[in-house]
């Protein structure tokens, strides 16, 4: 697993949160950010995702069973 990584942009706009919102935001994108870009091969992120149809948590790596392709779109929500 990588280190922790806050880009400065992501600082900038944590500063701008009220504590509580900025202490969940920090601890998100610090460990799931990385420093560098994704490459081919590079293993999941340990991370749950919400299924929408009951909002149920599912781990990220049950979808990539091979029986079908997984498609990330990775975007900012800052």
């Amino acid at each position: 697993m990588t280190s922790s990584y806050l880009d400065p942009r992501d600082a900038d706009y944590a500063a701008s949160l009220p504590a509580d919102e900025r202490d969940t935001v920090v601890a998100t994108v610090s460990r799931l950010r990385r420093a560098d870009r994704l490459r081919v091969g590079d293993g999941l992120p340990e991370m749950e995702l919400l299924r929408l149809e009951d909002g149920a948590p599912i781990p990220l790596g049950s979808l990539a069973t091979g029986d079908v392709p997984v498609v990330l779109v990775f975007g900012s929500f800052t």
